[in-house]
């Protein structure tokens, strides 16, 4: 969609209608003590020091293609809130200065949640996402059942799971990286919500291609239920081999 129409359209129903047909939407959460073994390319991740827990990696709305490259971002939408934004949704590529990340992630995946009421705007996106990171609180539940990082102790897919779901119900998903050695370290939490921002949305028939674009620059995969994952601990100095 060119920026003309998208003008004469962004308010209009039909375009709204067009634009919002998707019925589920992933709150994604990475954690940086994995985040650089996924990178390919070892030069350009970093993990700052401020960092010390589960962070932002986005909110997307599940459905193939961009909705507008039109509706635009600037620094001012996000000035309220940048000082959360950074705490809790930094980037870990050298160089990228955090509001181009959250730029990114707007023109990606907020365009096509800000047909929803409570996202349509910058502002209101990244607010809503700020708001279930907070609400979902993975650092504690863990800390609080006993899983902790480690490179010498793993957990069963299975014990991960049962302490999740008493929370997080039935749909969401645990994804890996194999490290050098051929641990599955986990990496990211892919919390199922409806449009409303509530749990148990099910998973959608265009998940499968959603989650091939998502990991196709990544060694990223569903956590095997047959290995021990392991959570490891935050390398600041060597975060590609964190248990090295």
């Amino acid at each position: 969609l060119d920026c003309f129409h998208w003008e004469m359209k962004k308010y209009n129903s039909l375009f709204i209608f067009s634009s919002c047909n998707w019925t589920c939407m992933h709150l994604t959460l990475q954690w940086p003590g994995s985040f650089c073994i996924g990178i390919n390319n070892k030069t350009i991740c970093k993990i700052p020091q401020t960092v010390q827990y589960w962070t932002i990696h986005g909110l997307w709305p599940i459905r193939t293609g961009h909705c507008c490259d039109c509706w635009p971002i600037y620094h001012s939408h996000l000035e309220e809130i940048e000082p959360e934004l950074a705490k809790l949704w930094p980037s870990f590529i050298k160089g990228k200065h955090f509001f181009y990340f959250w730029k990114d992630e707007w023109i990606k995946h907020g365009t096509c949640a800000g047909c929803v009421e409570t996202m349509g705007s910058p502002f209101l996106y990244f607010q809503a996402a700020v708001k279930l990171r907070k609400l979902f609180d993975i650092d504690n539940i863990l800390e609080s059942s006993g899983i902790k990082t480690s490179c010498e102790v793993s957990y069963k897919l299975d014990d991960i799971r049962g302490v999740l779901t008493p929370v997080l119900g039935q749909t969401y998903d645990l994804q890996c990286v194999t490290d050098s050695k051929g641990r599955e370290a986990w990496i990211q939490l892919k919390i199922h919500l409806f449009r409303n921002q509530t749990l148990g949305c099910p998973k959608q028939e265009q998940e499968q291609k959603f989650d091939l674009l998502a990991w196709s620059n990544s060694t990223g995969h569903p956590c095997p239920k047959n290995s021990t994952i392991f959570y490891v601990p935050i390398n600041y100095e060597n975060p590609h081999e964190p248990c090295n």
